[in-house]
């Protein structure tokens, strides 16, 4: 892993030749390079590294690997003769392309390492992707299978969503740029044409590009910004699934020609379904306003027929073909596709403010265990869920974190989670399949059309759960009061008590846990599995830590990972017990809470297994 250095270029990173001497053509076919170092007392001291293959080339650079003597490790090396750096511009063109590329730090996203210069050489030393680009498999392959442009295609919009977020915009999307490392995984590359914004909403108007990629916007100097990667999507798409670009010509005046018209068409003996044209046509037009926005490209039905998208591509193929039983794993079962269409065309259009009214429970049995998304998102933080309301019956449940992040669990199983620092949605969908997870971050006010409706369900419980949040709040300082002046809480007022909404009044435990109101960082922890019983309500969470809260107001913090349990007294006293030796402590009621979390979940082992057991000796149907 490279490390993470977010630093502005020094003044003294200017790439100028030498004026002693003119720098010699045979210096770059040099075996051996050297890297000057600042050291102790002034002086210096050398990092060598030696010269291996050559990678390829383009404008003024070319790429070797590069062998770092003192560990070995091995970069691709981008090379930059301080000859073909003739003026200022330039200059300033290479150094711009350091600086954003050094700030991106995304799996996506090739890493940068470091760079230097000699008295010849500018060099970039970037993460070394085995499997070339995908420019590589194109000339290889010609034509590539829908499910892999999929897999592939999802990769490179997460990588866009970072840069966007960040106000970069590529600006060179193509297959040359996009890498392949040994895992299969798509990493953007080459940044030399990239540019940030100083601001929401500019406009560029530098005319660069690749020809058969380059957006109309770009060549009319009308302006633009990051809809000119979008149509790059739509290109990249047209290119994998039909063999070639869709405005190429033999001549780029005719390109640009055809380009500014957004003229293109499909071969007739072209095989592409009609989700993957209706998305190329949708990203391939003249008004950028009109383009889809990354998280509608999600979210289009090219990405949702019903198909468990691969995260990644076998290496076999880098040369073949995905064999027919690789694709039948992800083949959709049409029966499934037709019940999820016909459950989605009956959903309830009753009014959405009914949330608000509604304010019933719903007590789910042991046996109503709802399917969820597995995460691959760990965080060493403790995380727990300090308020709740229950609107399953409906909609589904909202409920407020420990890090003052609020998230609601929809009865679809998709899931929203909101930082309210960041002012931004983490977004957890499942699809039509188990084996498919979309999960992505977005702008407050940058969701899609279809969100339109949870983000208002959203807001609904937001504003519940904060209301309750403050009563609960200023109730813990009353309640500490009594308590201090000698005063018991089975005195206070029955009738007050059956005024209380039953949301979760019962359950209600935020005066045993605070609310933390600063957080450093986005923890993508949320719920993932919740169940209702007739004594409690648990909750499981991404991380794997169980949640078990009582109508009594105690509680249960189990931490398998970390092979410990906390229990919370009614008071709010903690105490700490090994995982092992939880059912024999010295306090009694723990003892027997412990004992009938075991015996809840030991239900719920017996439940799922009952259930695959059963889809296994259910006959396929044909």
């Amino acid at each position: 892993m490279f490390p993470q250095r977010r630093r502005t270029i020094p003044k003294q990173l200017v790439f100028t030749r030498s004026r002693e001497s003119s720098p010699k053509p045979h210096n770059l076919d040099s075996s051996k390079i050297e890297e000057v170092l600042p050291a102790s007392n002034n002086e210096t001291k050398k990092r060598e590294y030696k010269k291996g293959r050559f990678l390829g080339k383009g404008g003024f650079a070319k790429c070797y690997e590069l062998k770092c003597k003192d560990n070995n490790k091995i970069f691709a090396a981008k090379m930059i003769s301080k000859s073909s750096i003739k003026s200022e511009r330039q200059n300033q063109k290479l150094r711009t392309e350091i600086k954003i590329h050094k700030s991106c730090h995304h799996p996506q996203i090739v890493a940068f390492e470091h760079n230097f210069q000699d008295s010849d050489n500018v060099y970039i030393l970037l993460e070394l992707c085995q499997n070339q680009t995908m420019n590589e498999l194109h000339v290889r392959r010609k034509v590539l299978t829908e499910l892999e442009v999929q897999c592939y295609m999802v990769q490179l919009v997460k990588a866009l969503q970072y840069l966007h977020s960040h106000r970069i915009i590529h600006r060179d999307l193509k297959l040359g740029n996009l890498f392949l490392n040994d895992k299969m995984e798509l990493k953007v590359g080459d940044f030399g044409l990239a540019t940030k914004l100083d601001f929401e909403g500019e406009r560029k108007k530098t005319i660069c590009g690749t020809p058969n990629y380059i957006a109309p916007e770009v060549i009319c100097g009308a302006g633009h910004s990051y809809e000119v990667d979008i149509w790059a999507i739509g290109i990249i798409i047209y290119t994998l699934l039909v063999g070639k670009p869709p405005f190429e010509t033999r001549d780029v005046k005719t390109t640009y020609g055809k380009i500014k018209k957004a003229e293109f068409s499909f071969p007739d003996n072209c095989k592409i379904s009609k989700e993957a044209r209706n998305l190329i046509k949708r990203i391939l037009v003249l008004d950028p306003k009109k383009r889809p926005k990354l998280n509608e490209i999600l979210f289009d039905d090219f990405f949702n027929q019903g198909v468990a998208i691969p995260k990644l591509m076998p290496t076999s193929t880098l040369a073949y073909r995905p064999t027919k039983e690789y694709l039948n794993k992800y083949i959709p079962d049409k029966s499934s596709i037709e019940s999820n269409n016909k459950e989605i065309k009956n959903e309830s259009n009753k009014e959405l403010s009914e949330l608000v009214e509604d304010g019933e429970t719903n007590d789910k049995s042991n046996d109503d265990i709802p399917q969820f998304i597995d995460s691959s998102f760990l965080s060493k933080k403790e995380v727990w869920v300090v308020k709740w309301v229950d609107f399953s019956k409906k909609y589904g449940i909202g409920y407020i974190l420990n890090n003052g992040l609020i998230g609601v669990y929809f009865n679809d199983n998709s899931k929203i989670l909101f930082n309210p620092k960041e002012n931004r949605f983490t977004i957890d969908e499942r699809k039509i399949s188990d084996q498919q997870e979309l999960l992505y971050t977005i702008g407050y006010n940058e969701y899609p059309d279809t969100l339109k409706k949870k983000i208002f369900l959203f807001h609904n419980f937001k504003k519940l759960l904060e209301e309750e949040n403050k009563q609960n709040k200023s109730s813990e300082k009353k309640r500490q009061s009594m308590h201090k002046s000698g005063m018991k809480e089975k005195h206070r007022s029955k009738t007050k008590g059956k005024k209380e909404n039953e949301m979760n009044k019962d359950n209600e435990f935020s005066r045993t846990v605070s609310v933390s109101d600063k957080f450093e960082e986005i923890d993508y922890i949320f719920v993932k599995k919740w169940l209702k019983t007739k004594h409690a309500i648990i909750f499981r969470f991404s991380n794997k830590v169980i949640q078990v809260c009582f109508k009594d107001n105690t509680q249960l913090i189990i931490h398998p990972l970390n092979q410990r349990v906390t229990y919370i007294n009614k008071a709010g006293e903690k105490v700490k017990y090994p995982l092992n030796k939880s059912l024999n402590t010295p306090n009694g009621e723990m003892n027997k809470r412990v004992k009938y979390t075991k015996e809840v979940l030991a239900h719920m082992v017996r439940l799922n297994k009952q259930k695959l057991q059963k889809e296994k000796n259910t006959p396929e149907t044909k």
